[in-house]
This record gives structure tokens, C-alpha cells and sequence, in this order.
């Protein structure tokens, strides 16, 4: 069957990009409106990465990514014009070879509206303005422009989906309700971009595909692990592993001294998939297992398996090139508690390649070099 969804739908899930869901937030609650983008290079997509968020969270004091900032006020007032809240702006961007991380790194006063847009900057002393701001384009339908500035580098971009199945549309991918909390998020998996970056290499006029989301999660911040990559011809490929395990106590960066420690987890509702160009839906996996390897330096590899009943799989080796770290934190019960969350990305080159998806094989031969963001996250935002 075809996934394409319709003309409306597409419409109605863009809308919600400009809300955070403020009926579902409670004390728990943290927003992201994020960009993973690849560019396109002579060989196809990768290695080169790049990444701008805007993140906030609910609570009186907060830190996100070692600032501290006023987090949302769930007593604020509530207007779909202007709902006004703190926020961090986060950008890095990695060349292949070096991760250039807070490209953008400010703390700003947010006011999103149902008009079209969330805009997030700050006044310096010398008259300049820093921080983020996306839109929907007035000239083109279901298109979302962005232009993020910072002390080392800037980006104006935007970005478009080809809108011929759920992956290439905005999906309203999670919808959960629940008295103890829920969770909101609009996935568009497969978007295309074209803008203007700087960065310390210079400045580059990219274009490629990449990923964007809005994330509401109004429960406490959980373990996943998660990969986005991408092949030489496009074909996209995704894996969820939420987990349970010792890393829930975990604060700060660093692993536990055995592997055998760092691999005692309990996957929860891991879920794979895989969409090729010219397919008119994605292939679902049963199951899949994100697995890190230990001692290769000072950030692991992973093990990466996908596979079905039916005898359909993918499975490589991902080949850690580069590390760009996030955070959530917070104090509790007068400072005797600290909450803290661990939020990892790793880029990753594909090796040991192999795979069977009908009569197609996967292995690099067939699909040329595969490259990807890893997301590896660990303690538990209270």
C-alpha cells in the first residue's frame, strides 16, 4: 500500500510544529525543534554532518548543556500567539574529520505562535543579535526556514519535503496521553535543505537531506539509543532502542570499566526500518539491537542489528567518527538531588556491511558508503 498521507493531514501536522502541546506539559516536561542535516558531497551523503536545535525544559532553575537558565513556567499565560519561554540554542557542525561544536551557544527569551514561528534571539552589549529563529515560508507551502547565529558560525537554510509518503511529510509520529504524563512528536524523517553555512572551515553553500523534529516529551527524559544514516543513493535508514539498564544512574560522560557492564540492558519496543528512493513505503523490522563496543578510544563504536521473522535484515558496524554531547539537568529537594540527563550524538561511518531486504542485498558494493548520527542517551530527567 501506499503511506502517502493527504494534502490536509500533511497541513495539520505542520501546524503543530508551532505549539508545544502546553494542556500536556507538567513539571516534567522538555521541548526540542531540531535539525540533522547531510550534506550532499561528490560520493553521496556524508561524512559531513550538521546540527542546530533549540531545547527547553520545565522547572524554576535549569542547565541545559551547562547553561543555566529559567526553565518553563507551567503557570505562564497561555496564548497560541505568543507563548514565551527560555530557551538554549545549540548548533555543531562536523567536516569529516573534527566535530566544531557551539557554533551557536546562547541562552535567549523564546515566543512561539501559532502565526508560523518560533524565534529565540539575544541582545549582546555591542548591538548584535544571536540565537535562532524558524518560520514557515510565506512564498512555499510546507517549507520551514531557519537562520541560526552564534559567536563561531551561522546558518540560513530551509528545508522541504517531497511530500509522496509518510517519511518525506511531517507525521504526527507520537501522540500518547496519560494522567502521569505523555508525549508529542512531529517526525519528518526525510526532508530535503539548501542554505548558506559558516562554520571555523568557511562558508559553504550546502544542500542535501537531513531530519527534522519537535519533540514535547512530558514525561522524565529516558535512555534511547537512536540512528538516522543515510546511503550514497539516499535510501534512509533508522533504528529506535529505548532501554533500561545501569546507565539510568550514570552522571557525566564516561562507561562503565567492563563491556559487559555497558551491554546489561533491557531494549523496550525497539523498533527498524528501511525507505528506498523510488519505494513507495518504508520496510518495517521485528526487532532490532543497538549494541556499544568499548576500548576503541575515548567514545564507542556500535554494533548495529535489524532483522524480521521473515529472514529480512541490515547489520554493520558503526564506525565512531565524532562526538557532540547535550545535557538536561536540574536541582531537586533543595539541592540534596540532582537530575541528570545525557544526551550523546555519535557520527558514524558504516563498516561490515550486510543485509538481505527481499531480493535486494545490502552491503556497501550495492549501496555505496553509508554514514550516520547515533544517539546514545543515559540517566533520567526528573
Amino acid at each position: 500500500m501506499n503511506e502517502k498521507i493527504s494534502a490536509a493531514e500533511q497541513q495539520r501536522v505542520f501546524d503543530l510544529i508551532w505549539s508545544q502541546m502546553p494542556h500536556m506539559q507538567n513539571r516534567m516536561s522538555s521541548s526540542w525543534w531540531f535539525f540533522l542535516l547531510f550534506p550532499k558531497g561528490p560520493k553521496g551523503y556524508g561524512p559531513k554532518q550538521i546540527m542546530y536545535a533549540i531545547t527547553a525544559r520545565a522547572g524554576d532553575r535549569i542547565n541545559i548543556s551547562g547553561a543555566d537558565l529559567q526553565g518553563i513556567d507551567l503557570k505562564r499565560p497561555l496564548d497560541p500567539q505568543k507563548d514565551e519561554f527560555e530557551v538554549q540554542n545549540v548548533g555543531w557542525y562536523f567536516d569529516g574529520q573534527k566535530v566544531y561544536e557551539k557554533l551557536v551557544y546562547e541562552t535567549a527569551l523564546a515566543t512561539l505562535s501559532s502565526d508560523g514561528y518560533i524565534k529565540a534571539w539575544a541582545d549582546r552589549a555591542n548591538g548584535e543579535r544571536y540565537g535562532s529563529e524558524i518560520w514557515a515560508s510565506a512564498s512555499e507551502p510546507l517549507t520551514l526556514e531557519a537562520f541560526f547565529k552564534g559567536d563561531k558560525g551561522q546558518a540560513r537554510f530551509k528545508t522541504w519535503g517531497d511530500l509522496n509518503k509518510l517519511d518525506t511529510s511531517p507525521d504526527e509520529s507520537i501522540n500518547i496521553k496519560t494522567p502521569l504524563g505523555g508525549t508529542h512528536f512531529i517526525a519528518w524523517r526525510l526532508v530535503n535543505f539548501e542554505g548558506e553555512f559558516t562554520s571555523p572551515v568557511g562558508t559553504e553553500h550546502l544542500s542535501g537531506l537531513g531530519y527534522f523534529q519537535r519533540v514535547c516529551l512530558n514525561v522524565p527524559a529516558f535512555p534511547w539509543k537512536w540512528v538516522w544514516s543515510l546511503f550514497a543513493d539516499g535510501t534512509l535508514f533508522s533504528t529506535y532502542v529505548p532501554y533500561i539498564g545501569p546507565q539510568l544512574f550514570r552522571k557525566g560522560y564516561k562507561f562503565f570499566k567492563s563491556e559487559w557492564w555497558e551491554r546489561r540492558t533491557l531494549s523496550l519496543f525497539p523498533g527498524a526500518f528501511i525507505d528506498f528512493p523510488e519505494a513507495t513505503e518504508r520496510l518495517m523490522f521485528d526487532t532490532s539491537r543497538i549494541t556499544p563496543v568499548l576500548g576503541k578510544g575515548p567514545h564507542p563504536d556500535f554494533e548495529v542489528h535489524s532483522w524480521s521473522k521473515n529472514g529480512d535484515f541490515v547489520k554493520f558496524y558503526a564506525e565512531c567518527l565524532g562526538h557532540a554531547p547535550q545535557s538536561l539537568g536540574r536541582s531537586l529537594l533543595g539541592g540534596r538531588l540532582n537530575s541528570y540527563w545525557s544526551y550523546n550524538e555519535y557520527m558514524f561511518r558504516m563498516r561490515q556491511l550486510s543485509g538481505k531486504v527481499g531480493d535486494r542485498l545490502i552491503n556497501e558494493e550495492t549501496m555505496g558508503p553509508g554514514w550516520g548520527s547515533l544517539e546514545y542517551t543515559w540517566g533520567v530527567g526528573l
